[in-house]
């Protein structure tokens, strides 16, 4: 059963001192439990309310030189005899020591095996968090980020139960149990009616048939009650990064509609996952109070004595609250194995684009990229790109323009190396990209995106990122350069003005020069404009455009259009249609001899 969750348990390596801690204390508490509050019931509660009154004879706790402990071999240990003169002041004492006992050793159990269990969650979400970034692009494309998110948090959270809080049960309540049936089998030893007491023991077994039953069904739900919670955080999320849509198209009631329907049936699938898991106790506790009754007849036909019935009974009331525990943590684990499942759809998704095992220098990039009959497709069967082949010398500006789906974005995500080629070789200065580490590729090119990502940050730490080391004036300078520092000084906080998440406080065009501002400070020899000036009014983007034909000198520069106004800067158009490239030249050239980009050219002046 915990075979699945053994690679989780190295989690724990970092806090074991604390975790064996936390066990420790727990076995005491359970000892202090199962054996000690039913040896208080039978030893000192009858002599402080004993006919003849307290202090009339002393107070054995235990004989060495009883016949009991001779046969049984434990004459060698030593008496425990209280005097009577401190028999009320001992009594009094040993109740509340036993608690405080108990109680203290419970506390820091709880406490201590919190402190495990938020190490380990930190360490599961870090795993999961650390695998998702290494994932190629194609992983996000199939996959809801709402659902994503809620694997994260909470799918996580039921596996660091797994590891840690059942693992405590597993180990603590077994001696709780022990000391209780230890209790109740002294007692048998001491007098035979006793014995009787022990034929509850053989019912115990009994309660792994609900604990089976119940166990499947829980597996079943909590595994649709995960994925239905994943639907469920990606409708939020999707409404909730999309309220201009949804109030310009009157989406309100929809909205609430379709998100009303989710919670319902998630609630059903929470509701039967409750039923099968409320189930448990009461089947236990009826088990055992068909236990208990039998043995207290059995002790009633066999004269036993009223404080040792009711000690015994303590101890069978002991003995049960673990079993019970027992039965919950089948439950937990049948829950965070549906997680489990969940979460290793990702972890043990492939990494497609590792990085080379003899990785090759890439060196200073001068830029010279090279497609050599590249094939690709994202989908099996279904070619995106066929056998494109184009050189790109240092310094040349291209731009790749063609219908919507014709390849060009494809080609730009394969010079980073966003994904892996199934056919053909992509090169940068005569090195395949499959040979040279990713981080040392992917610092060589700045990217431009057609839908710019800010951070919720400041705007000068967005524009820090495309190189963390600049100074402030290097930002300042980047900002000029991308028509962007006059906006941002006019902003009440100026550079220090937060974006909001995803940008939300600014408009798109302010976030495309923000962009084109991170992509001035990073510098990098190679650069990559998708649609980088699509969200820019006509002003605005007549005022990046001198900054773009300063910023692609020297660079060897790719540039992804629909606005033919916006690629006026390049020097070469390669056409693409169906993954294919159909021409190939100066504009002029083109023009002439591609019917495709004299189509789309004169469609778009016109």
């Amino acid at each position: 059963m915990f075979k699945r969750l053994r690679p989780y348990y190295a989690l724990l390596l970092r806090v074991k001192w604390t975790f064996l801690l936390s066990i420790l204390c727990g076995i005491v508490s359970g000892l202090a439990s199962g054996f000690g509050l039913p040896l208080m019931i039978k030893k000192v509660l009858p002599v402080l309310f004993s006919e003849s009154g307290v202090g009339a004879e002393d107070l054995v706790i235990f004989d060495a030189g009883s016949a009991e402990a001779v046969e049984r071999g434990l004459d060698f240990l030593p008496s425990i005899v209280v005097p009577a003169a401190y028999l009320l002041v001992f009594a009094v004492m040993l109740l509340p020591l036993v608690f405080i006992i108990r109680g203290v050793c419970m506390f820091f159990n709880t406490y201590l095996l919190n402190v495990c269990g938020i190490s380990v969650l930190e360490g599961i979400r870090m795993r999961l968090f650390s695998h998702l970034q290494d994932l190629h692009l194609g992983f996000f494309a199939k996959h809801n980020s709402g659902d994503l998110m809620s694997r994260t948090t909470g799918d996580t959270m039921l596996v660091k139960n797994a590891v840690v809080e059942v693992t405590n049960d597993l180990v603590l309540q077994p001696f709780t149990l022990a000391g209780a049936v230890g209790f109740v089998v002294w007692q048998a030893f001491q007098s035979g009616a006793a014995l009787e007491f022990m034929l509850c023991l053989l019912l115990v077994p009994a309660t792994v048939l609900p604990i089976r039953f119940v166990g499947k069904r829980i597996k079943k739900r909590a595994k649709q009650m995960l994925s239905k919670q994943g639907e469920l955080t990606g409708i939020l999320a999707e409404s909730l990064q999309s309220p201009r849509e949804v109030r310009s198209y009157c989406l309100e009631e929809r909205e609430c509609s379709r998100f009303q329907k989710f919670v319902h049936d998630f609630l059903k699938l929470q509701l039967k996952v409750v039923k099968y898991d409320k189930l448990l106790t009461p089947l236990i506790e009826m088990i055992a109070a068909c236990t208990v009754s039998f043995a207290v007849y059995r002790a009633a036909v066999g004269g036993l004595q009223q404080d040792t019935v009711i000690a015994l009974v303590g101890a069978l009331y002991f003995a049960y609250d673990p079993i019970k525990k027992i039965g919950k943590v089948s439950n937990r684990l049948k829950e965070s194995f549906a997680a489990l499942q969940r979460l290793e759809e990702i972890i043990q998704t492939p990494i497609e684009t590792l990085d080379p095992a003899d990785p090759k220098p890439l060196g200073k990039v001068r830029g010279f990229v090279d497609f050599d009959k590249v094939c690709f497709e994202y989908d099996a069967g279904e070619p995106v790109l066929r056998d494109v082949s184009f050189k790109v010398s240092p310094g040349e500006t291209v731009a790749l323009v063609g219908p919507s789906g014709a390849g060009k974005s494809t080609v730009a995500n394969l010079i980073p190396r966003f994904y892996d080629i199934f056919a053909g070789a992509v090169s940068i200065d005569g090195n395949d990209v499959r040979d040279v580490r990713l981080k040392e590729l992917r610092s060589s090119i700045a990217m431009v995106s057609q839908e710019p990502v800010l951070f919720s940050d400041t705007i000068y730490n967005n524009v820090l990122l495309g190189r963390p080391d600049a100074t402030r004036q290097e930002v300042i300078e980047a900002l000029k350069r991308a028509a962007a520092y006059d906006f941002v000084m006019s902003l009440e906080n100026g550079l220090e003005t937060q974006v909001g998440e995803r940008g939300g406080r600014l408009s798109g065009g302010q976030k495309q020069r923000l962009a084109i501002a991170r992509a001035f400070l990073k510098n990098a020899p190679i650069l990559i404009l998708d649609e980088a000036t699509s969200a820019l009014d006509s002003e605005s983007e007549a005022a990046i455009q001198s900054a773009l034909g300063e910023l692609v000198k020297g660079r060897t520069t790719f540039m992804i259009a629909h606005r033919f106004s916006s690629i006026a800067i390049a020097t070469r158009i390669l056409v693409f249609e169906n993954g294919r490239i159909v021409g190939d030249g100066a504009h002029a050239d083109v023009y002439k001899n591609c019917p495709l980009y004299k189509e789309l050219y004169d469609c778009q002046t016109l």
